[in-house]
Formats: structure tokens, C-alpha cells, sequence
């Protein structure tokens, strides 16, 4: 089976991507599509030395459109050209022009596959991808809060002293300052998160490590690239694979009026069931108040 995925943008986080796909052989065809054509020449050059070594057989180009259009997943990863800052929901002015011409093309070729965006503000990005696009929201979709939920498993699991693997629980809202732990939904080793003696100041300040943890690595390497890399792999993978594997997913929310992260399957053709969490009192208004500051963006 052909597993052709085609990444929009590469800057730091594209071509971490490219590399993981074609070093871990998970793609069969790649193709990679840059402003800058010179920058996607060179990393399609490089990759194909990596494929080499690593005995691949991923067949690389670059700045083929029409390939991209035709791909099974299109990763977009698009970024501002001076990165100043990591403050997701001030990127949206710069990116926006290059979702809406990539948007442009996916409607106008009636593009069949999937769409996986990554570029910030995620969830802003996606939904007007979506909205421009007019492609279905099954098969358009963010990120989300699947890196963040990763920082809380390592981060919980270092706390408690167990394996990240053991801790299972979601970061809700959005990928942005205002995401919150669904702490009634965390259960680490079979336990739930009540049953764990945590003071609730550890609790608050583990919080604000995650949604803060991209400050850390920003403030020593000035991007963040190999987190989202990986987890935007292992969802290509489970698209491929079909799995129904279940990630904390940028989705289109009925009620909220927005995209926003949910515990979602991830399908060959898209999204399957989307798990709605039962928040409590202060987690819902959490939420309602991530949506919202979601929403203002998308609006304007």
C-alpha cells in the first residue's frame, strides 16, 4: 500500500518530520513543498542520503504541487520567516496567507486525502484550512493538544516516579496558554489522580510546566522541532495503519463553535469517534473560556 504523505513548510518542524518518516521508514513516498524552493531542494537532497543509509526505499522530491495535491496526507507545517516569538495565537497574522493559497489549491484540485496541520495558532489554522478549503472536518485536523498531553505523561510520571507509559489523561483547550489538565480524567498506574497524594500547588505548578514547557525549549535553541515531529509521526502512523488509535486531536466541536482538542480515534479516512470528556465545574469553564479565545481569533 501507498503511504505518500507531502509536508507544507520546511522549517525547523517540517524537516525534523521529513526525517523521522523517512529514517523510520513509515512513508513510501514524500514530498516536500516550501516558499523558499531552495530550502526543500536541500532537504530532499539530504533526505535521500539518509534513505540510503538507513536502507530505505522512500522515493524524495521537492516543490512538486501536484504531487502534494495528490498525497495521502498533507502536514502543514508553515512558519513565520523571523521567528521573534513563541506567542502561538501572534503567528496567526503571518500564516494565514500561506493556509489560505494552500487552501485555495486543495479546493480547487478536490484533494482526497487528509490534511494535518501542525502551524500555529493550531486550532485558529486549522479551522479556517477547513472553512476555505471546504474540505470535509473529518478529514481535516490539528495537532492539538496531542504534544502537550506527552509533556503531562512525562512530566506527571517524573513527579510520581513512574513510566510516562502509566500515565494516561488529556490536556484540554487549546494548544496555547490556556490549556488546563483534565485532571478528573487522569489515572496513572490504574489509579485515578485522587487516589496519588499531590498537593494541589504541585498539581497548579505541573500544569503551568506543560503549557509553558515550549518557553523552556524555546529560550534555549530558539525553536521547537523533534516533540511535534514525533507525535505528528505517530499519527500519520495510525492513519496508515488504520488503527483507531486514540490522540488528543484539534477537532471541529459542534457546541463549542470551534476547532479545540479532543480525545479523538485517528482512522485511515480521518477522524472516527470523538471521546467528550465529562468536565468537571472548573474544568468546563476552563474550556469554555479556551474556545472563546479561539473563537475571537477565528472572527476577526
Amino acid at each position: 500500500m501507498n503511504r505518500h504523505v507531502a509536508i507544507f513548510g520546511c522549517g525547523n518542524v517540517g524537516s525534523s518530520l521529513a526525517h523521522v518518516l523517512v529514517t523510520r521508514g513509515m512513508v513510501s513516498e514524500l514530498t516536500l513543498v516550501d516558499a523558499d524552493n531552495g530550502k526543500a531542494e536541500g532537504h530532499a537532497l539530504d533526505l535521500q542520503d539518509a534513505n540510503i543509509a538507513f536502507d530505505g526505499n522512500v522515493t524524495i522530491r521537492a516543490n512538486d504541487t501536484s504531487a502534494m495535491l495528490r498525497a495521502d496526507i498533507i502536514v502543514v507545517a508553515i512558519g513565520p520567516k523571523v521567528i521573534t516569538s513563541i506567542d502561538r495565537l501572534d503567528e496567526f497574522n503571518e500564516n494565514s496567507a500561506g493556509i489560505l493559497e494552500l487552501a485555495s489549491k486543495l479546493k480547487t484540485v478536490g484533494f482526497t486525502g487528509i490534511v494535518l496541520n501542525i502551524t500555529n495558532p493550531c486550532d485558529v489554522i486549522t479551522q479556517v484550512l477547513q472553512e476555505a478549503s471546504g474540505l470535509p472536518k473529518s478529514r481535516v485536523f490539528g495537532t492539538g493538544t496531542s504534544l502537550d498531553t506527552l509533556r503531562l505523561q512525562r512530566l506527571l510520571g517524573n513527579l510520581l516516579k513512574v513510566s510516562p507509559s502509566d500515565v494516561h489523561g488529556f490536556m484540554g483547550g487549546e494548544h496555547g496558554d490556556s490549556q488546563f489538565v483534565v485532571w478528573s480524567s487522569v489515572h496513572v498506574a490504574n489509579r485515578h489522580i485522587n487516589s496519588w497524594d499531590i498537593p494541589q500547588g504541585a498539581k497548579d505548578e505541573l500544569e503551568r510546566q506543560v503549557a509553558h514547557a515550549a518557553t523552556a525549549i524555546y529560550n534555549g535553541k530558539k525553536c521547537t522541532e523533534y516533540g511535534i515531529a514525533g507525535i505528528t509521526s505517530k499519527i500519520c502512523e495510525a492513519i496508515f495503519d488504520d488503527s483507531e488509535k486514540v490522540f488528543s486531536v484539534s477537532v471541529f466541536d459542534e457546541r463549542a463553535g470551534c476547532y479545540i482538542s479532543h480525545p479523538t480515534q485517528i482512522m485511515r479516512s480521518g477522524l472516527g469517534m470523538r471521546f467528550t470528556l465529562s468536565l468537571n465545574e472548573q474544568e468546563q469553564i476552563k474550556f469554555d473560556g479556551s474556545a472563546a479565545i479561539i473563537r475571537k481569533f477565528v472572527n476577526q
